[in-house]
């Protein structure tokens, strides 16, 4: 009776996030995720990279000789620690998805296509590689003003070493796929300077 086996076979299918938690405990668990910020390094445009508190860079060589940066982001790394509460079982997570928006910058967003396996207090470290243009490059007229703009904004990241104030990160994990449409994950956001905080749609844990 294959109607029967469903709840079983759910209940079963949650062993892949990494530990025997009830389906509806699993969003909360989620929603859980203490999310920091570790800065930013390896701040760099092209070939070019800016160490973190470089403040003599040669902006008037870079014109001259590397206009074809005009057509490059500004890359940098963005490492980031996971951590659950000490009490919780570990979860395996699939990845997730994430939007970032610097203040100066355009949005960004990509994917992490990884397992992270967290453990209950032990911060686990995902870097995200995050590709950043100047708001309003699109919109300035010559290509040496579009340089000009991504060095700003290059050198305002190596030197703070930080996202700046203002800043916000959402990660949405990607869970296995044999829970699609049986869990559903919340969203974690991350605004400079304050705690993690979930979206409201985080799964109640029923009594």
């Amino acid at each position: 009776m294959p109607s029967r086996s469903r709840p079983f076979i759910a209940l079963m299918l949650v062993s892949l996030l990494g530990g025997c938690l009830a389906l509806p405990q699993v969003g909360f668990m989620l929603g859980r995720i203490a999310l920091s910020s570790m800065g930013v390094e390896n701040v760099r445009i092209g070939n070019y990279h800016f160490s973190p508190g470089l403040e003599d860079i040669d902006e008037l060589t870079l014109l001259s000789s590397g206009l074809a940066l005009a057509g490059l982001p500004v890359n940098i790394d963005l490492p980031l620690a996971m951590t659950l509460p000490a009490s919780a079982p570990p979860i395996e997570l699939q990845g997730f998805d994430w939007q970032l928006q610097v203040p100066g910058a355009e949005p960004a967003s990509g994917e992490v296509d990884e397992p992270i396996q967290l453990q209950g207090g032990e911060p686990a470290t995902v870097t995200l590689p995050v590709a950043l243009e100047p708001a309003g490059i699109d919109a300035l007229a010559s290509r040496a003003e579009r340089v000009s703009s991504l060095l700003s904004l290059a050198r305002q990241l190596s030197r703070r070493g930080e996202l700046p104030a203002g800043s916000q990160l959402s990660l949405t994990p990607t869970l296995p796929a044999a829970l699609d449409g049986i869990v559903t994950a919340p969203t974690l956001i991350l605004d400079i300077g304050e705690q993690t905080t979930s979206a409201p749609d985080t799964v109640p844990v029923d009594d």
